[in-house]
């Protein structure tokens, strides 16, 4: 294997033929044997993002005391003993001290959490190893393997994609954008691309959202797109906190104003009342010294220590004091994408069927916690044929999971297609005994050039049936009654395509999907309803 590049170069993958590229990683299709994997591991390294250096806690503690305002407390209480004011000398001593403690004991306790949560993520990963597919810890991962990709796969490594089946990945970590990037192996090679233009690639951190697919690992660890933005992160100094900025001011204020009431005063006492210089620069001291605020750290780090404690019962781990302030210091977030500031989970609001009846659907976030009612009255869909359609649909024509696990519920794949199984749980149906009821035969994968996506199923004691869903003006296109009918029969569903689109646009939230049962012989109204939801902040 030639030597791996340093993390400073950059090799346009993206830009080389799939037999090139195979040819400058020494690999091949079936990817390389454990001798081989064990020896370029060696060379390249694990496939791990470069951590910070652990901080001990000694130097947790020493950090409290780096602040403009502690440096004038310490000066206050030298002098204190220079004067022999010991007693001044010991209390602003014992602030310090606490200050430092408090400080200490909160900062410590995040780096511990933040280390523990580091050791719980453990990414593996599907890889091919002498000609056969095993499951082995990302970290192992070298240039040259061949790693398989599923639906809720986080990527492990740098990939040039060599097979896709409707591959939808998600690169906001690195783009910032929220929708999916459907992934084309054929895709035409372009040397100058940006990162979200690379079709036939796939970038460590991002998430499948959907379909499968199989790469050739190219970058690892520190060399991978996101460890070189890591890099470049931790190489560049961070900005202060707001609140370091201020008390950096009000220290230069407050010894501005100190020192000059205290000069003042020593002048005073020298030309007018005839004291000697000596005995005036001790008033001067002990001037300077009663007026430094030796409660205010303390104080400060108290109440920071409070914030960070309530961010903690809320999940968020805060590494430094300061940096709680900061965010609530935080007074304009520009933004031009959607879904990056908020979860990026699409909860189900409205549910509306052909006949115009419209449910409400209680909740928010992926959690199917909530209800569907009915004029403030709780509907199940095993009492509602029509309803019942609707949720079938949703679940049936859906490529995404949604299970609980004890207490927690976990899921993953395309947004869209978790908010429309939280509904169908909502409404009391159940994904996994509607797919034994309905096996599916094959399937239309969603793809942006149709907007649609299909699903064939095998229907109890009746004939194959689907379910489809995709955009309103797509999926309404395939909605018509018999053509020699100029208006549709007493017997139909009352709303037509147009009513209909009128009627889905009253309901718009957010954005917009459709579930239908299949098409009919007789061409009669398909659409079993529309759902609509919102991004849940």
């Amino acid at each position: 294997m030639k030597k791996a590049p340093t993390v400073g170069e950059s090799i346009a993958w993206h830009a080389e033929s799939i037999e090139d590229v195979l040819r400058r990683v020494e690999s091949s299709p079936d990817g390389l044997g454990s001798s081989e994997a064990r020896r370029r591991l060696e060379v390249a390294g694990p496939n791990e993002l470069p951590r910070a250096r652990r901080v001990p806690f000694w130097w947790v503690f020493l950090r409290q005391f780096h602040s403009p305002l502690i440096y004038i407390l310490a000066a206050a209480a030298l002098f204190s003993v220079v004067i022999n004011e010991l007693t001044d000398a010991s209390f602003i001593g014992v602030v310090l001290l606490i200050n430092a403690i408090i400080g200490s004991i909160q900062e410590w306790r995040a780096e511990k959490a933040n280390q523990s949560l580091q050791k719980l993520i453990v990414t593996r990963a599907a890889v091919t190893r002498d000609g056969e597919t095993i499951e082995l810890p990302a970290a192992e991962l070298v240039p040259g393997d061949v790693v398989w990709l599923e639906s809720g796969n986080r990527v492990p490594a740098d990939m040039r994609l060599l097979s896709a089946h409707s591959l939808e990945v998600d690169e906001s970590l690195l783009t910032g954008e929220s929708l999916s990037v459907l992934k084309d192996p054929e895709w035409p090679r372009v040397t100058h691309a940006t990162l979200g233009d690379r079709k036939n690639m796939c970038f460590a951190g991002s998430v499948v959202a959907r379909g499968r697919g199989a790469g050739l690992v190219v970058e690892t660890g520190g060399r991978t797109a996101v460890g070189r933005l890591a890099l470049d992160l931790s190489a560049r100094g961070g900005g202060k906190p707001p609140l370091l900025l201020r008390l950096e001011r009000f220290t230069r204020l407050i010894g501005v104003a100190v020192l000059a009431a205290a000069a003042m005063v020593a002048l005073l006492g020298v030309l007018l009342q005839g004291k000697t210089a000596g005995e005036m620069f001790m008033v001067a001291v002990a001037l300077a010294v009663s007026a430094i605020p030796e409660g205010l750290p303390v104080t400060l780090t108290v109440v920071l220590a409070i914030a960070t404690a309530r961010m903690a019962r809320r999940g968020v781990v805060v590494r430094k004091l300061a940096a709680v302030e900061g965010l609530g210091s935080c007074t304009l977030v520009a933004s031009d994408k959607t879904g990056t500031l908020t979860c990026n989970e699409l909860t189900v609001h409205v549910a509306l069927l052909p006949d115009e009846t419209e449910y409400a659907v209680s909740g928010a976030g992926y959690s199917p916690h909530g209800e569907v009612r009915r004029d403030d009255a709780v509907v199940n869909a095993g009492e509602l044929p029509a309803l019942a359609a609707l949720t079938r649909a949703c679940m049936l024509c859906n490529e995404g999971s949604l299970h609980r696990a004890g207490e927690e519920w976990h899921w993953h794949g395309d947004p869209t297609d978790i908010a429309l199984l939280a509904f169908g749980i909502k409404a009391g149906c159940s994904h996994e005994q509607l797919e034994l009821q309905y096996p599916q035969l094959n399937q239309i994968p969603f793809e942006a050039e149709h907007k649609f996506a299909a699903t064939f199923h095998r229907a109890p004691g009746a004939a194959p049936c689907a379910a489809v869903k995709g955009a309103p003006e797509r999926v309404l296109d395939m909605c018509s009654w018999d053509a020699a009918e100029e208006t549709p029969p007493a017997s139909a569903w009352p709303t037509t395509p147009r009513r209909w689109r009128r009627a889905a646009s009253g309901c718009w939230l957010s954005r917009r999907a459709n579930a239908w049962t299949p098409p009919r012989a007789a061409r009669r109204p398909i659409r079993s309803g529309c759902v609509s939801w919102a991004s849940w902040a």
